[in-house]
């Protein structure tokens, strides 16, 4: 089943590399990293402290068509907890907004799950820096996942950055935990220093929160449902 997920965004990548000898659209490659933060908890029963890679990019391609490999995960006392990898093709459809499609591999929590995601990702009115991702799983199974993010300029270089987050299932998982309905909800604020046009370390706060059956999967597992957690971490993108 992966080999053909696989199969499947490789062919749909194949445009990005299509006519190579076009000198005025030459392919680039770019590396991109929402964040890349340490997370620990504002007083007691906040959760526990873990590092953070999330929405980090690979990028190959022309102005129009991309190959796009992307990962999101979390560590926890050592221990990779949560992890995802795709691969996506790009294609631009209007001005600052990308369709994105492809396969997308969660390999932590076990078992590991595989997904045809399909999304937009740009720049919504308001300038809000949008991932809006639909994947379809093994017996209908289908999750939406959400992301928001806004760059208020307090300087040149201090920005400041409110982000949501909200995660939503069709149905119980509960192997890996995973409820129906709205599964997680991530409120951020986050204060950046940009030191240059490539790198913005930042420190912030981040509350969590797991609801339905989600939540009651994870106080089976004496998990909090609910947390506070400061954030120190970096932006980055070359």
């Amino acid at each position: 089943m992966r080999q053909l997920w696989l199969t499947t965004a490789l062919l749909l990548a194949a445009p990005a590399f299509a006519d190579m000898s076009m000198n005025d659209d030459p392919v680039t490659t770019r590396l991109y990293v929402q964040r890349l933060e340490y997370r620990d908890g504002i007083g007691s029963g906040n959760g526990d402290d873990s590092f953070i890679w999330d929405d980090a990019q690979i990028r190959i391609g022309r102005d129009l068509n991309k190959v796009v490999l992307r990962s999101s995960g979390a560590v926890e006392d050592g221990t990779v907890e949560e992890g995802r990898i795709g691969l996506l093709y790009s294609r631009a459809v209007l001005p600052y907004w990308d369709l994105q499609l492809g396969w997308r591999h969660d390999f932590k929590p076990e078992p590991q799950r595989d997904w045809f995601s399909i999304g937009l990702a740009g720049i919504a009115p308001y300038e809000f820096d949008s991932d809006i991702f639909a994947s379809i799983g093994r017996s209908g199974r289908v999750e939406l996942d959400l992301e928001f993010e806004r760059e208020l300029l307090l300087t040149q270089r201090w920005v400041i950055a409110p982000a949501i987050e909200a995660n939503w299932s069709s149905k119980d998982d509960p192997e890996v935990g995973t409820g129906s309905g709205l599964t997680e909800l991530e409120l951020g604020l986050r204060v950046r220093y940009r030191i240059n046009k490539n790198l913005a370390p930042y420190a912030g706060i981040a509350w969590t929160g797991l609801f339905g059956d989600t939540a009651d999967f994870a106080k089976l597992e004496d998990q909090d449902t609910r947390a506070w957690q400061w954030t120190i971490g970096i932006k980055a993108w070359y």
